[in-house]
């Protein structure tokens, strides 16, 4: 495992910052994951990004799980890594960064990563050759963004990894920035208060669908929404095709531009 001191980065071209107003108007949308891989992935042809928060007796939170393709794969391998992969991770076993201090570390998979099960599920299957991550300490939370690259492209170039490391200040304020802002906003809105702007969006919605938005938007999943409401999953499932129809909507990202906007 290569550790790249960020200090000693020399300064070279920034795609990040060309592009930093697209970042900062997605910052606590939905639109914030997409917009990041998709300048990152022009920038350095990553085919993988995510992100992670840790803090002191808190397990991992996933931020963003994007990749290239049609196949979204990223969030539940994200998923997967988090219950059974975390503490294979060289980059767990290393010291944490001080406060407001960044490190950035580069894995090879087939030369850093012992565990095979691990290194299969993660990039050997996934045909990634190389990876980037940049670690930042804010309050009691260590922030962790990577960007992984893909067999077709090989491993980084130099001048890719200079542009990360350079980039590194820029990208972590706006991740933590785009957390804090999602914590805020998950706190405001209660189950009440999205059940309310629902109605104000679709009056004459039934309340079975409406109780299935509002659980959706509050980030539960079907299994969850059934034993909430006594349902089964396919009921949990049939509500939501009903209601998703109903506001002219396709997916849960939709669902909350309409309701937050």
């Amino acid at each position: 495992m290569q550790v790249i001191s960020l200090p000693d980065v020399g300064k070279f071209d920034d795609p990040w910052r060309a592009n930093v107003s697209r970042l900062i108007d997605a910052v606590a949308t939905p639109k914030f994951e997409s917009e990041l891989f998709s300048i990152s992935r022009a920038a350095i042809n990553c085919e993988h990004i995510t992100a992670f928060a840790v803090g002191e007796n808190r397990a991992p939170r996933v931020l963003i799980a994007a990749n290239a393709g049609t196949k979204m794969v990223a969030r539940p391998l994200a998923d997967k890594y988090m219950a059974q992969y975390w503490n294979l991770d060289p980059i767990s076993r290393t010291e944490e960064p001080r406060e407001g201090a960044r490190v950035a570390l580069r894995i090879v998979p087939e030369q850093d990563i012992n565990d095979e099960l691990y290194r299969n599920d993660c990039y050997t299957n996934l045909r990634i050759a190389d990876r980037f991550s940049i670690l930042q300490r804010h309050g009691s939370d260590v922030y962790r963004l990577s960007f992984y690259s893909g067999a077709g492209f090989g491993r980084f170039a130099e001048c890719d990894v200079v542009r990360m490391a350079n980039s590194g200040d820029l990208l972590m304020s706006l991740l933590i920035k785009n957390d804090a802002a999602n914590a805020v906003k998950s706190e405001a809105w209660t189950n009440e208060a999205l059940m309310a702007r629902l109605r104000m969006v679709a009056p004459g919605i039934p309340t079975r669908e409406a109780e299935v938005c509002t659980s959706i938007m509050l980030g539960m999943t079907s299994e969850a929404i059934g034993l909430k409401l006594g349902i089964s999953v396919n009921t949990v499932l049939t509500y939501r095709k009903r209601a998703y129809g109903r506001l002219h909507i396709s997916c849960q990202n939709e669902l909350m531009r309409l309701i937050l906007s």
